[in-house]
């Protein structure tokens, strides 16, 4: 499935950043989903989760700008094992938000903006929030940017639809940053879908599903 959905898609480049992008195959409806990688990810990692996403939407995956250590990419470089800030994500989200006119020509003023997120590209999904008026936000096995949750006061996140996966017994990113983010969103005013399940680090069979109901519309 993920070689097929390769296949519909080109690597562009807009001002030094990469992105691998798949054109709506229907009339485009006005929406497009980022596909944010996790730690040593790439353009092309993260096409497992557009399976079963609209045919009628742009899909982008860009490639994070940082090179990583242990290799591939990265959104932001941990310092003496010390996260990144959420000021770090923001100026990677604003970052994309700028490239998209390179990404696709047509890009129109309207757009409805989608993000999903796995690892530290959950981290980018959630600061995705503050950086642009998104529709559909879907952070997977991630964790919340130190300093997000200050940048949240007073901000009505009614608006949003969120789904936050993540397995009980993941031994890279723990469970409890998954549960404090949907009281946090709630708090917000987001409307939050949670699925929990056991299976390490990765999204599960029963949490993919929920995540494709989720984002079919």
């Amino acid at each position: 499935m993920q070689n097929n959905l390769l296949e519909e898609t080109q690597v562009i480049i807009s001002k030094g950043w990469s992105a691998r992008i798949r054109p709506p195959t229907q009339p485009w409806n006005r929406r497009l989903i980022f596909l944010l990688h996790g730690w040593t990810g790439d353009e092309n990692i993260m096409w497992i989760f557009a399976r079963k996403l609209p045919v009628n939407c742009y899909i982008i995956a860009p490639r994070g700008p940082l090179l990583c250590p242990d290799g591939g990419y990265a959104w932001a470089i941990p310092e003496k094992d010390k996260r990144p800030d959420i000021d770090t994500y923001l100026e990677h989200c604003h970052g994309l938000l700028e490239r998209l006119v390179g990404w696709i020509p047509e890009i129109v003023p309207d757009i409805r903006l989608d993000a999903i997120g796995f690892s530290q590209g959950a981290a980018m999904a959630y600061s995705m929030c503050l950086a642009a008026k998104l529709g559909k936000v879907a952070p997977l096995a991630g964790y919340i940017p130190p300093g997000l949750e200050e940048k949240l006061v007073g901000l009505d996140l009614s608006n949003l639809k969120c789904f936050i996966a993540h397995n009980s017994d993941d031994n890279l990113v723990p469970i409890e940053e998954s549960r404090r983010a949907v009281d946090l969103l709630s708090s917000r005013g987001a409307a939050v879908q949670y699925c929990e399940n056991k299976g390490g680090h990765k999204v599960s069979t029963a949490c993919f599903n929920a995540l494709d109901a989720f984002l079919s519309d």
